[in-house]
């Protein structure tokens, strides 16, 4: 029933077969009209009408309403509601523009020489027959608007909802006991042996918990402060893995600014980190890396044979990227590497 009521607005502009059906019967329906209205107003007898000429005002009529459309289909690839909205409604205005300058063009060159279609009464009729099919196509058409930035509010709502339970159990996961006794019984030992390194160790430790508590709030948060917040966090595992754990960033100065979901790149560096061995001979590097656009997460494979995955944490990944841009995150994989691509907000 929600998905029905979402997209009752617009259906009569998808291309089912249904409402191709519907969409054509009507607007040729009201062309027909208003071509018989013209020709009955006009009261010459002596003009016949050939169904030439009728399939000419009825295919003019669908044109203009199958190029809205058409138009309002491909806009929806790349100028997405509701980020594009402004910009969607003014090139609808001037392609409908567009559109209307040919068809004046049409009759006034093509079919001037026409007896019926040069009459002033009957060209008056078609000329407003076009702008009724017109104000039909653009109402459909800002109706689809309508319905996707419905849509968009209540994909926030969700989000919203799905993000609270993410934190959720990203704050759970790093608060586990493994996590947390692993980590301070190296601390105790670094007290020990060694206070300078210990001190810095628990700076990170802070940096890590105080970092997810802040960004709960928060759809999406700065790369710049969630690769500062991975550097924190990769630290506390170098201290207990050692040479054996290398992380490589090459991420551009300009991508800095663009934004991620909170704690993604922790999610990917975690699952690296919890499905591989990483030894002296064969060490985890992880490479953290950006391209304008996407930002990608690759490490060397070296599996743990005990690891075992539900692909909880990629799926929910994918689902808040889901609700927050149209591009996909892709996951690749091979005999020696596996990357993930997320994009760059």
């Amino acid at each position: 029933m929600k998905h029905i009521e979402l997209h009752f607005l617009s259906r009569l502009s998808a291309y089912t077969w249904q409402s191709v059906f519907i969409r054509l019967a009507l607007v040729s329906g009201v062309g027909l009209l208003f071509f018989f209205l013209a020709f009955e107003i006009a009261g010459d007898k002596s003009i016949h009408v050939t169904p030439l000429e009728y399939c000419q005002v009825v295919l003019i009529f669908n044109m203009i309403s199958e190029s809205n459309v058409f138009f309002d289909h491909l806009a929806e690839r790349f100028l997405p509601i509701p980020e594009k909205i402004s910009l969607r409604v003014v090139l609808h205005f001037m392609v409908s523009l567009l559109i209307a300058v040919v068809v004046i063009f049409y009759f006034s060159l093509i079919v001037k020489d026409t007896p019926f279609f040069s009459h002033p009464i009957v060209q008056l009729m078609i000329l407003l027959g076009l702008i009724f099919i017109f104000i039909i196509t653009i109402f459909s058409v800002t109706l689809r608007i309508i319905e996707k930035w419905i849509f968009s509010v209540r994909q926030l709502e969700e989000l919203k909802s799905r993000k609270l339970k993410s934190d959720y159990n990203s704050l759970q996961a790093q608060l586990n006991p493994h996590f947390l006794f692993n980590n301070l019984s190296v601390l105790k030992s670094m007290i020990q042996f060694d206070p300078n390194a210990a001190s810095l160790f628990t700076q990170n430790f802070t940096d890590v918990y105080r970092y997810v508590l802040q960004s709960k709030d928060k759809t999406t948060i700065k790369l710049a402060d969630e690769l500062e917040f991975i550097e924190a966090y990769t630290a506390i595992h170098k201290e207990r893995m050692g040479q054996t754990f290398q992380v490589i960033m090459e991420v551009n100065e300009p991508d800095l600014k663009k934004e991620v979901p909170p704690l993604a790149l922790q999610l990917l560096v975690e699952n690296a980190i919890k499905h591989n061995i990483a030894v002296k001979e064969v060490p985890l590097v992880i490479h953290i890396k950006s391209n304008r656009k996407t930002l990608t997460v690759s490490n060397n494979l070296n599996r743990k044979e005990s690891a075992y995955s539900e692909k909880t944490g990629l799926e929910n990944l994918k689902k808040r990227y889901a609700l927050l841009t149209s591009q996909p995150v892709e996951v690749r994989s091979g005999k020696e590497f596996f990357e993930v691509e997320i994009p760059l907000l």
